[in-house]
Order: structure tokens, then C-alpha cells, then sequence
């Protein structure tokens, strides 16, 4: 069973569809209730946890923070569904460590697209890159940018597309401020849900991503302005 995606949810409904939705773009689906499911499901084939919020956001947060504690679950995305204006929700995953975040209504499209891009078999490969693309060091770090991934000798991390969106926009002017408007704009181009605290808790959670591989590159906060992104050994 390959690229099988794991769906979290109490309504069958809800399993069905998006069951339906994902094997027209080849991806196996298999339903689960918590995390001793996941634990005995083929983990190796596994590219992501789909949530359904409709179950309720304190169950939903104190299952995120259980599998990103536990060693074999900790590294798997989690996609959640949840809808829009409940923007206060959308902080509570994140802060539970959630990867992606999709506001319904949604098109299917767009969680396809980002499965590809989890599996690298994105069909926007193609599309033109920017000269971002060519950076592939930044202090201690490796960055491909194909597989999001930042290396340092043998430890790496897996960066969310959110997250990698952010952390490109600030590799564009490492040393510089990048204004939180700037990264909504990289990181959410329709910006309909986006508020300045998210941007700050995504930034936090990149700061714990990057601190997995490397001591020695911090984002920093410059107070009312932004973040700006540093090399060398952060001073506290």
C-alpha cells in the first residue's frame, strides 16, 4: 500500500468522501480513532494524518500533541479541515503541532496538490522558479528546496509547505526584516484567513523545526516589524 493517507474522523460521511476524493488521484486511504490505530497501520506507506475538526477541537488538539510526542508519529504531517472564521482554532492546532491547515470551503484540488507535494510528484513542477530556487546552503543548513528538507550532517527536518514558504521568503533577504504582511503574502497568497498571531505561531514552530538540525541559525523578532532571518550563533 503506497502514499496511504490516514483519515481521522468519527463520521463516516466525512471518511467516504474524502476517501472517494483521494483514490481518483491514486492515494490509498485508511480510517483511524486514535493514535494505537495509527501505530498499527503500515506507518512506512504513510504520508499524512487528514483530521476532521467536526469531532471536537479539545479531542482534536490532545490527539495532534499525542502523535507529534510519540517517535514513530512525530515526523508525519497532520492536514486538518476545519471552517472558515474559526480562526481561533486554526492557533489551537498549530500550537498542538499541526502541519497544514485547510479552510472549508476548499476546493479537492488543493488538498491534492498538496499531497503531491508531500510525495514529490507535485504536477506544478514546472512552473517557473525563482532565484530562491538556486540557494542550497544557508549557514550549517542544507535546503532542497524539491523535497523541503534542511540537513546538517546527519540530522534533517521536514518543513511543512507553509513553513518552507515562510522560510524561503525570509532566505530571500537573510539580515533583513521581512514584515508579517510580506509573509502572509508568500505563505498564504489568497490571505482570507491569515491573521498576524498566526504568522507568529507558524514562526515559532519553524523556529523548533530549524533548531532540530542547527544552533547556529535563528529568526529573530524584531519588535512591531517582522522577523529577520540570521546565520551564526544565536546570542541567547
Amino acid at each position: 500500500m503506497a502514499n496511504l493517507v490516514l483519515i481521522y474522523s468519527k463520521d463516516p460521511d466525512f471518511y467516504m468522501l474524502m476517501s472517494h476524493i483521494l483514490a481518483t488521484s491514486g492515494f490509498e486511504t485508511s480510517p483511524v480513532d486514535g493514535l494505537e490505530a495509527i501505530l498499527a497501520a503500515p506507518l512506512s506507506s504513510a504520508i499524512t494524518i487528514l483530521v476532521d475538526t467536526s469531532d471536537g477541537i479539545e479531542r482534536l488538539t490532545r490527539f495532534c500533541e499525542e502523535a507529534k510526542a510519540h517517535s514513530q508519529t512525530s515526523k508525519l504531517p497532520i492536514v486538518a479541515l476545519i471552517p472558515a472564521r474559526h480562526e481561533e482554532n486554526y492557533l489551537l492546532l498549530l500550537k498542538a503541532g499541526i502541519d497544514e491547515v485547510f479552510m472549508r470551503p476548499t476546493s479537492p484540488e488543493r488538498i491534492l496538490i498538496y499531497l503531491h507535494e508531500l510525495t514529490g510528484t507535485s504536477r506544478h513542477n514546472d512552473r517557473p522558479q525563482s532565484p530562491i530556487d538556486d540557494v542550497s546552503r544557508f549557514g550549517e543548513l542544507e535546503i532542497d528546496t524539491k523535497t523541503r528538507r534542511l540537513k546538517n550532517g546527519d540530522r534533517t527536518t521536514h518543513l511543512s509547505p507553509i513553513k518552507f514558504s515562510l522560510f524561503r521568503r525570509l532566505l530571500q533577504t537573510p539580515g533583513q526584516v521581512v514584515s508579517r504582511a510580506e509573509l502572509i503574502e508568500a505563505a498564504w497568497p489568497e490571505r482570507g484567513h491569515v491573521s498576524a498571531r498566526t504568522v507568529d505561531v507558524h514562526i515559532a514552530n519553524l523556529r523548533r523545526d530549524i533548531a532540530t538540525t542547527t544552533r547556529h541559525t535563528s529568526i529573530r523578532t524584531v519588535r512591531s516589524s517582522g522577523y529577520v532571518l540570521i546565520a551564526g550563533r544565536s546570542p541567547g
